[in-house]
């Protein structure tokens, strides 16, 4: 099945001067960390999102054009081989999971960037170009590492202990509490025994509101739950695939998959999570990096406060949310694709032969 979507692009800046990639040596030399991850369309084009999650040669992830609409969030499964690039089909479905569309697409990379064939919405058969993001991840009070491997990690702005927490920086979980003293949590009714229906749509984190606030989004595939985290959600090094969504009674797990950055070096690791939903609240833990559920016998969720996040909000109700172009560079930048005087870009490296 293959269906086009008429989404209109509008050209813009490449912005060379910013994303400079080292490029010295054949596609089919470069291992998966110089592919996985998220890349985009260059600031200032129309905006193409992918996350790609590759795990020996499968890939899976998230497509979106604006992450915060999940009204245009597909997702990725394909095949990676380092001399053929990557073979995928984007799918996207309706609330309910019946499949509307599916686009087969393909990646290279050519010089330093990847070039995308077949992407929806572009007409005349031309392809995407898509670079990873100069802005880099948000470091919050550590280092964020980033890959592809050599390209500098991303520093705090301001002292350990200062960010907001959420998916970037010490991860998601860093937030949520009300500060030393709160009273302890008063649960508003018993737990909801889940349903699929009942996790689909977009919840927002009670911490970092604004353009940093967490953004978790799950919707239905066929039968199965997938998802994608972001905030700010234009930016693929702040955003992560959601996968591994199991439901077991009252609680709800899954994995959010860093594939090209985070606090760990090498940034490609799973954070665990568990949640339990109450009203229209979702009380969330980490249970750790990379935890396997077994059905039998699941995790309870840790004590403490954890985070919560409220919804879920149907996907049509996001409809035409977006950040692109808004404060690129942070809090009043505005809307230059230029970083402001003292930002320096993050620079990706890729090797010479």
């Amino acid at each position: 099945m293959r269906s086009r979507v008429a989404w209109k692009t509008a050209p813009g800046l490449f912005l060379a001067s910013l994303v400079i990639l080292v490029f010295a040596q054949p596609a089919a030399a470069l291992n998966a960390d110089y592919w996985r991850g998220g890349w985009r369309t260059p600031l200032g084009d129309a905006p193409h999102i992918y996350e790609f999650v590759i795990r020996g040669n499968r890939v899976t992830g998230v497509y979106c054009r604006n992450c915060s609409d999940a009204t245009t969030i597909g997702f990725i499964d394909g095949t990676w081989d380092e001399k053929s690039g990557i073979d995928f089909k984007v799918t996207f479905a309706n609330p309910s999971g019946r499949i509307v569309s599916v686009d087969d697409q393909h990646a290279m990379l050519v010089e330093g960037r990847l070039i995308v064939t077949g992407a929806a919405g572009i007409p005349n058969g031309k392809t995407l170009t898509l670079v990873k993001d100069p802005r880099g991840a948000d470091p919050g009070g550590a280092p964020a590492y980033h890959l592809p491997p050599g390209t500098p990690p991303a520093l705090p702005a301001r002292p350990a202990g200062g960010g907001a927490g959420g998916v970037g920086g010490a991860g998601v979980g860093g937030g949520g509490g009300r500060g030393i003293g709160a009273a302890p949590y008063w649960q508003a009714g018993p737990f909801k025994t889940l349903r699929p229906a009942d996790i689909v749509g977009s919840w927002i984190t009670s911490f970092g509101l604004g353009m940093n606030r967490q953004i978790f989004t799950f919707l239905l595939v066929g039968d199965r739950l997938r998802g994608v985290v972001c905030g700010r959600c234009d930016n693929p090094y702040t955003m992560g695939a959601i996968e591994n969504v199991i439901i077991v009674g009252d609680r709800l797990y899954f994995d959010i998959v860093h594939q090209d950055w985070g606090e760990i070096d090498p940034p490609t690791f799973d954070r665990s999570i568990v949640a339990q939903v109450v009203q229209n609240e979702m009380i969330a833990a980490v249970l750790g990096n990379g935890v396997v559920i077994d059905r039998a016998n699941p995790p309870a969720r840790p004590a403490g406060r954890g985070f919560t996040n409220v919804g879920p909000i149907a996907p049509e109700g996001t409809r035409g949310n977006s950040s692109e172009g808004v404060d690129v560079w942070g809090t009043g930048t505005g809307s230059a694709i230029q970083p402001p005087p003292g930002r320096a870009p993050i620079v990706p490296v890729i090797p010479a032969r």
